[in-house]
């Protein structure tokens, strides 16, 4: 037999499924899981910081806010990244995301890198 055939074989073997055996009863069928005795705590209040905050819900592009006549606002978001290091390590980026109406939205993605990590004796 070749080598390649009996590895492939000796693989397929390994990688079978195991048999497992039937479920096991634990003693006068008892849940498996314990029980908490006592319910948890309440969440605390936020306080008034978070009581006047305008209303959220969810857009296009993420969390929006609820204008009085119930439609999302639809600000852009976005992000910026960027990169530092050492040697010739360099990195930057940007994302934005602007909401088209209600339920659609433009995403755009600008990353540049660049490497150069060897060479420590420059």
């Amino acid at each position: 037999m070749r080598p390649a055939a009996l590895a492939a074989f000796i693989s397929l073997i390994v990688a079978s499924p195991a048999l497992a055996d039937a479920p096991i009863a634990t003693a006068g069928g008892a849940p498996a899981a314990p029980q908490p005795s006592t319910p948890p705590p309440p969440l605390q209040d936020a306080g008034p910081a978070l009581a006047n905050r305008p209303p959220m819900a969810m857009g296009p592009c993420g969390p929006e806010k609820v204008r009085p006549d119930g439609s999302l606002a639809t600000t852009p978001h976005g992000e910026v990244d960027g990169g530092v290091g050492s040697y010739g390590f360099r990195h930057l980026g940007g994302a934005i995301c602007q909401p088209i109406g209600q339920n659609a939205a433009v995403a755009l993605r600008i990353d540049q890198g660049q490497g150069g990590f060897g060479g420590y004796g420059r």
